[in-house]
């Protein structure tokens, strides 16, 4: 049982469930399995609810944009419900929903470490593993520098609001990510082709 259970076993099974489900049409099924993946996740995380609901709602912040560009249309009336692109935005969010429950599911108790031990166990090609690794590295430290970031703005007493100035300061941010992502992309080249990596 418990070979079942190794890391790059519950990585396969992650990608498996994902190609699954999205191919999935019907709403009742998706939402029965929802269901049944959310119970199981709210007892393995049932030590730390306030940071599951904290994750599920930042992840959803985008299903409110699916929803808001989705159901409407513009018609001879002028802008109109749409419904057919509400039952769209409807199975696309239930799709997204249950693929992410599921990873943090299979996931459970996975660090990064054991996620990239878990890559290099995986059949696949060896410069297909190295690149799979520098993505997890890369995250990890662009996750790091979004978190110090985070507290260096609370400790600045930045309170985000609806205005202009909080809009500002969090492009700022978001910027110094993509550009901090961008010299870390260019060093981890310029040391693989040291190496004698080639693509």
């Amino acid at each position: 049982m418990k070979g079942f259970l190794k890391p790059h076993h519950r990585l396969i099974y992650a990608f498996l469930s994902g190609l699954l489900i999205s191919y999935i049409q019907s709403i009742a099924l998706l939402l029965g399995l929802s269901l049944l993946v959310v119970l199981l996740v709210v007892f393995l995380h049932s030590h730390q609810p306030k940071h599951l609901m904290k994750r599920w709602f930042q992840f959803n912040i985008f299903s409110v944009l699916v929803w808001a560009t989705l159901s409407w249309k513009i018609g001879s009336d002028g802008i109109e419900l749409n419904m057919y692109g509400a039952e769209l935005a409807l199975l696309i969010t239930l799709r997204m929903n249950l693929i992410v429950m599921s990873i943090w599911l299979f996931m459970h108790h996975v660090t990064d470490t054991i996620l990239v031990q878990a890559i290099a166990e995986l059949p696949l090609p060896k410069k297909l593993k190295h690149l799979f690794i520098l993505t997890v590295r890369y995250i990890s430290l662009l996750g790091e520098l979004n978190h110090k970031m985070d507290i260096a703005m609370k400790a600045r007493g930045f309170q985000p609001k609806c205005n202009f100035y909080t809009m500002k300061v969090y492009s700022q941010r978001v910027a110094l990510l993509l550009i901090h992502a961008m010299l870390k992309a260019e060093s981890a080249e310029r040391a693989m082709k040291a190496r004698g990596f080639r693509f």
